[in-house]
């Protein structure tokens, strides 16, 4: 991030002060990453969003929306457009919970699952592109970093 003047004489292109803010730092770049993502993921007309419904349903198995929606931190209602979407591509199904018979369970096709398969070895490639520039010890340290943060924020820890 450039915070010194260029040759020109031009501002910084991200001031310093905010250059050392954790919100703002993380802010651009998970807009890098869902960018990259998105024209990585676009071939197979899915986004990030898409794909995270696909992976949470590839591991878990079928879940609720209610579960989807807490997992991927996104309100109900757009939750229920993400499925939308996916079911309109054939890609997930809803079916009554069986432990609950006025909730769905959402599970996924197999067409949902070679999807998520073929983006998830996208994606792979997409953050290793977008992660270049750290080593690889680095890489690994910086995810179990953010992993941390993240299970504190959803009260594992």
């Amino acid at each position: 991030m450039s915070v010194a003047p260029d040759a020109g004489g031009e501002p910084p292109l991200v001031p310093a002060g905010l250059a050392r803010r954790l919100g703002f730092v993380l802010v651009r770049a998970s807009a890098g990453m869902t960018r990259l993502g998105a024209v990585t993921l676009a071939p197979l007309g899915i986004d990030g969003r898409h794909y995270g419904v696909l992976a949470v349903l590839s591991e878990l198995g079928p879940v609720s929306q209610q579960t989807l929606a807490d997992i991927l931190a996104v309100d109900r209602s757009t939750m229920v457009a993400f499925v939308d979407e996916l079911e309109e591509k054939g890609y997930v199904r809803r079916g009554r919970n069986p432990s609950d018979r006025r909730a769905y369970a959402i599970e996924l096709t197999g067409a949902g699952a070679n999807v998520q398969r073929e983006s998830a070895a996208l994606l792979e490639g997409c953050e290793r592109h977008y992660l270049d520039p750290l080593t690889a010890a680095e890489r690994r340290t910086l995810l179990e970093l953010l992993g941390r943060l993240v299970a504190r924020d959803l009260g594992e820890t």
